[in-house]
């Protein structure tokens, strides 16, 4: 039989001995429980002496006994590579799952579908998971956590759980309860980093949020995973900025005649790094250039706001790359021009603050 994980919420609480005065009645009754223990036994316990100190400990044999009988009637015995079998191809994974004192495979699909066989593979159901993400085109999910069946909230039920990636900037981890089709997802999304890391945060940390035991708990495991950093609001802020402007500005490299700008909030660190950055002084804008969370960034100040003007990756060789390597104002105080280099060679773009028109010169 395989192993399951079940997780209680119930802690040992371990009792001096001698605390309190026990009544012949109780202490004998107590005897008797534990003697012979039972679910009956322990609740005729309780309701006579709901204050007695031997009450934790006849509490700790009755969630003994529940969890005993909930294992026996509802854990799988169904290997992993028997459900695998029973799922057939198409699948990224299986396992087994009991309900009821009944077998079941669970196996989940490429894009999440998950179909409910019975032990020798018939169609029983079919289930989706939709895919949670902060993407509006997201990479295909890849499984990165296998499927488990485990009871991780105190209650006797069954999840399933596993985790998944879209991409390399975003790790998702599922609960779901087959029996209710109902599901709970946490996701942590941000920046790919070296060692296949990801720098951001998560929908489900933010201030003020109710959140349900099961999102809790996932939220708990996204906290301890290292390759999770969470970063500031102002660097949250910065990189959602970045991104709003990368997303505006697919072509501003190559074909664009058009750049827009993204108004920035004045708590984000590209606004702080801004200034304490030299900057360029033209008709009514000033501009700073400098590097911040991967990327080369333009930011403009005019009358106490800020915009972000430019963004792209940091050149990582200026010997086979392009890269902005100075900028200036032109006569009439609105044009910027952004001067590129790649070795020897030269590059121009020109942008204009007033109309946020840009022009190529290669």
């Amino acid at each position: 039989m395989k192993t399951v994980r079940i997780i209680l919420t119930a802690a040992l609480v371990l009792l001096p001995a001698g605390l309190g005065a026990q009544t012949k009645a109780e202490t004998s009754l107590y005897n008797k429980t534990i003697a012979k223990p039972s679910v009956k036994a322990a609740d005729k316990f309780l309701k006579k002496f709901p204050n007695s100190v031997y009450a934790q400990e006849v509490l700790e044999i009755k969630e003994n006994i529940l969890t005993e009988a909930f294992v026996k009637d509802n854990v799988s015995a169904i290997s992993r590579e028997d459900a695998l079998g029973a799922a057939g191809a198409g699948t990224i994974d299986a396992v087994g799952w009991k309900k009821d004192k009944k077998e079941h495979v669970l196996a989940l699909g490429p894009d999440l579908s998950l179909r409910i066989l019975s032990p020798d593979g018939k169609p029983e159901d079919t289930r989706v998971i939709p895919v949670y993400t902060m993407e509006e085109s997201p990479a295909a999910p890849a499984l990165v956590l296998p499927m488990e069946v485990i009871s991780p909230v105190g209650a006797r039920r069954n999840y399933v759980h596993f985790g998944y990636r879209n991409g390399a900037s975003e790790y998702v981890e599922v609960l779901y309860l087959p029996e209710e089709d109902i599901l709970h997802q946490a996701l942590f999304y941000g920046t790919p980093v070296k060692d296949g890391k990801i720098e951001g945060q998560s929908p489900e940390m933010m201030e003020g949020l109710t959140l349900s035991a099961e999102v809790l708990w996932l939220v708990g495991r996204l906290k301890e995973n290292p390759s999770l950093v969470q970063i500031s609001k102002a660097d949250i802020l910065t990189d959602e900025s970045i991104r709003w402007w990368l997303s505006r500005n697919p072509k501003a490299q190559t074909t664009a005649s058009k750049v827009s700008f993204g108004l920035l909030d004045p708590e984000s660190s590209i606004v702080a790094a801004y200034k304490k950055a030299s900057k360029e002084r033209g008709k009514s804008y000033s501009v700073a250039m400098f590097d911040i969370r991967g990327y080369t960034v333009i930011c403009a100040a005019k009358g106490g706001e800020y915009s972000l003007i430019w963004a792209e990756p940091v050149c990582r060789n200026r010997k086979t790359e392009k890269y902005i390597r100075s900028i200036y104002f032109e006569n009439d105080g609105t044009t910027l021009d952004l001067m590129y280099y790649k070795g020897s060679t030269t590059f121009k773009k020109k942008v204009s603050l007033a109309s946020q028109s840009l022009k190529h010169f290669n």
